[in-house]
């Protein structure tokens, strides 16, 4: 960083848009990454300098223009819903918060133009009051940006239909370079892939048009089983029958249930968590009684979005009702093939009783993905890495969330692309320094 670049920022740019006290710069400097012991001690005392937040596309690139002319690094952020330390800077400078950027800009027939900071509660409520919704929500959708899950996030509610942020979600990309006069262009089709779930490491997206589909009328079952094995058979029959037109299928071991104490599931039942269009209640309900399942509640889709839902108990938010219980857990990221999640999620439970089952259904590339979120008991970093080692020997595949490295945090699928993109976009490596690695 050159000298002076406090003053510059301040001459350029309004003083409302800066923030320089301690408690803001700790307090935008965060994001979930508490979800990890590991993050947490390395992240530690790690942030900005100021807090810059934008509201027009001008400001965005005042601000952009001053970190470039004086090499300040530049973190970007949306609402810190992410858990990896993605928005969290390691190497000071400014943090660019882009949520005061969040007009939805266009609603049409099949898709929504917003800026990057739109929450996605309310791209949700807006496409619903249209007839439409969105393909997929985070389970952090009511305060998540569209930037931030884009950028640091993979699937979520949806997803079991319409597959992850890859798979169609977005139409377009607008990206800014970090230059002294920024560039803006557009990006569509397979040049989107470089910009999802990079960390914002290699260019700065400022506005976002994605796709809508036609809104369904959502009711919302938990089920129970004795057995975590026949909750998982039953969620994964249910998965892959395309006669039922579903949102979210969430699959839980009976322990869960401690922590997920508004459900009121009885002890000792394992349990599924669905959302199906409630023209098939009936058939579901026959299919539930064939299996000998128990269905635990169910809430009309008139309910839909109407306080606690079910969605606030899946995905990661099963990990933030689990350290609510005992702050001593943390989680992991795993990737089955369905042919043998059950046989092999035995072998893991058997060798690390800690690992608490925690299964979600999703497609990607038209495949149906089982995705493992497992809440652990935390033992210690070397327990837990023996216990992804295991995985990975035995066939499952590890996107570890303990890592703040963007290439071992395993979900980037065109990593060999992203440092010839960033020498364009962002020729001076400002933006998020040391979360992508320099190539050897």
């Amino acid at each position: 960083m050159k000298k002076g670049w406090q003053d510059g920022l301040k001459q350029r740019v309004s003083e409302a848009l800066l923030l320089w006290d301690t408690p803001s710069l700790e307090k935008y400097s965060m994001d979930y990454h508490h979800f990890s012991p590991v993050l947490l001690d390395r992240l530690k005392g790690k942030h900005g300098e100021c807090i810059a937040s934008p509201r027009t596309s001008n400001e965005l690139e005042a601000i952009i223009s001053v970190a470039a002319e004086y090499e300040v690094p530049l973190t970007v952020r949306g609402n810190g819903t992410g858990n990896y330390g993605q928005c969290v800077p390691l190497t000071g400078g400014i943090v660019l918060n882009l949520a005061k950027m969040d007009r939805i800009l266009e609603i049409g027939d099949g898709f929504m133009r917003v800026e990057a900071g739109a929450r996605m509660g309310k791209m949700e409520a807006e496409a619903r009051a249209a007839e439409q919704e969105l393909m997929m929500i985070p389970s952090t959708y009511q305060t998540a940006t569209i930037g931030g899950f884009l950028a640091g996030g993979f699937g979520g509610i949806g997803s079991i239909t319409w597959g992850t942020i890859w798979d169609g979600f977005v139409h377009s990309l607008t990206i800014k370079t970090v230059e002294e006069n920024p560039r803006t262009f557009v990006v569509q089709g397979d040049e989107i892939i470089p910009y999802l779930h990079t960390y914002g490491t290699v260019g700065i997206i400022s506005e976002i048009q994605i796709a809508l589909v036609p809104k369904v009328p959502w009711s919302q079952w938990i089920v129970s089983f004795p057995s975590w094995e026949a909750s998982a058979e039953f969620a994964l029959e249910i998965a892959e029958d395309e006669s039922f037109t579903k949102r979210l299928v969430s699959c839980h071991e009976a322990f869960n249930s401690r922590f997920c104490k508004p459900l009121q599931i009885p002890e000792g039942r394992s349990f599924l968590l669905l959302e199906l269009d409630e023209h098939h209640e009936e058939a579901f309900a026959q299919r539930v009684a064939e299996r000998q399942g128990v269905i635990e509640s169910k809430k009309a889709a008139d309910k839909y979005h109407v306080g606690l839902g079910l969605s606030d108990f899946s995905w990661n938010h099963t990990t933030l009702w689990a350290l609510k219980y005992n702050p001593d857990v943390t989680y992991l990221q795993l990737n089955y093939e369905k042919s043998d999640f059950i046989e092999k999620t035995r072998i893991i439970k058997e060798e690390f009783p800690e690992f608490c089952i925690h299964f979600e259904f999703a497609k990607m590339n038209g495949s149906l993905l089982v995705s493992g979120i497992p809440v652990i008991f935390y033992k210690g970093e070397d327990r837990l890495n023996q216990l992804m080692a295991r995985c990975e020997e035995i066939g499952v595949s590890v996107a570890n969330p303990h890592t703040s490295d963007l290439e071992e945090g395993g979900r980037s699928y065109v990593h060999e692309r992203l440092w010839g993109l960033k020498k364009t976009n962002d020729p001076l490596s400002l933006l998020n320094q040391q979360k992508l690695a320099i190539p050897s």
